[in-house]
């Protein structure tokens, strides 16, 4: 047997809206300059110590995690550091100047993709239990800057529509 062909999906423009908040109903929506979303998974091994051994023969394999990134064309921190992220308590937010961040209770990207036949779908990624740990800023070429926002989630799924 021999592998002929394989379809695979592609993203064709850029990311259509970032939701953040704690439901569907209360938070940001971001539809506008919106530059990338990548992300990855991180399930990392090292080998089992085990001093009697003279060989190692398994691996220790902590839980996996995902690194996901947002960049944006101009400063998003209405949704980081003004928007609430959690049901409970009120002002919660993703990122707090001097403090510690807040998971974010309902976290959605949206982008448009083709499938391998090249119908048009719009893949939504459901970030769950996602924190954001990082931001910044950077001048590009053009002098245009790009605003960045990095974190950590639990899990990342997709569906197609």
């Amino acid at each position: 047997m021999s592998l002929t062909e394989v379809d695979t999906e592609k993203v064709y423009g850029r990311v259509r809206n970032v939701h953040i908040g704690y439901d569907a109903t209360h938070g940001v929506n971001i539809s506008k300059g919106i530059l990338r979303f990548r992300y990855n998974r991180v399930h990392d091994a090292r080998t089992a110590f085990n001093v009697s051994a003279k060989t190692d023969s398994s691996i220790f394999q902590p839980h996996s995690n995902f690194e996901w990134r947002l960049e944006f064309y101009s400063d998003s921190r209405i949704a980081f550091f003004a928007t609430d992220v959690q049901v409970a308590d009120g002002n919660q937010y993703a990122l707090v100047n001097n403090g510690d961040s807040n998971k974010i209770e309902y976290f959605k990207v949206l982008m448009y993709i083709q499938d391998g036949s090249g119908v048009e779908k719009t893949r939504t990624y459901t970030i769950t239990n996602g924190y954001a740990l990082r931001n910044g800023a950077t001048i590009g070429d053009d002098e245009t800057a790009i605003y960045w926002y990095e974190g950590s989630a639990e899990y990342i799924d997709y569906s197609d529509v």
